[in-house]
């Protein structure tokens, strides 16, 4: 499981060289590591991109203009999702109710590190095509709602235990769920984000 303490900082809005809150995202990750259960599913579907969206093999379409022009260019598609399990939503609770620090740094290095096993996940594909960036539900013009087609395609509440309420938040709340879109070019490199030089994207880790 991967932890970067210069990552959690940036989810805590920290200065890198913030020592007193490294140290405290440190001790909370030690705390939190433990209450960790990784667990993902990943399926590779074709796909065709039109100009409101996104079809996939199996007949489901995403209606997006922001998504389809995110996947210009892409005939393949990784859709994932994953989760730190229902332990790590306890572990957060329990040390918010014990100090508002460690409340806040706890959001921050959970969330540093289910993108982290997003990550690597990513990085065991096994594929001579090219990653663009995760696109989640909710970004650009990405209805929300249409999170509940990525749960049905990958079946996530029978194989993660994963769910929606009816506000459509996940439970467990640190959980990812996205499209990768794959080809043979990419416009930027998915995980180096903060060394993009290009500000206003709307995929940019910390926009």
């Amino acid at each position: 499981m991967r932890y970067s303490r210069a990552e959690a900082l940036r989810y805590l809005r920290a200065q890198a060289n913030d020592e007193a809150a490294g140290i405290l995202v440190d001790t909370v990750f030690l705390k939190l590591r433990n209450e960790v259960q990784v667990r993902h599913v990943l399926q590779k579907h074709s796909c065709t991109v039109l100009e409101d969206g996104v079809l996939l093999d199996c007949g489901v379409k995403f209606t997006s203009r922001s998504l389809a022009k995110h996947l210009e260019g892409c005939a393949e598609v990784l859709l994932l999702a994953a989760t730190l399990g229902s332990k790590v939503d306890v572990a957060i609770r329990r040390l918010a109710l014990g100090s508002v620090a460690e409340g806040a740094a706890a959001q921050a290095v959970a969330a540093c590190l289910i993108e982290g096993y997003c990550d690597e996940v990513q990085e065991r594909v096994e594929t001579t095509l090219k990653q663009r960036p995760r696109f989640s539900p909710g970004y650009g013009d990405w209805d929300l709602a249409e999170q509940r087609k990525l749960f049905a395609i990958l079946e996530c509440e029978k194989k993660l235990g994963l769910t929606l309420t009816d506000g459509l938040m996940m439970a467990p709340s640190k959980s990812v769920t996205a499209v990768i879109g794959l080809s043979e070019s990419v416009a930027c490199v998915w995980n180096k984000c903060m060394q993009c030089g290009n500000t206003s994207c709307p995929y940019r880790e910390g926009s």
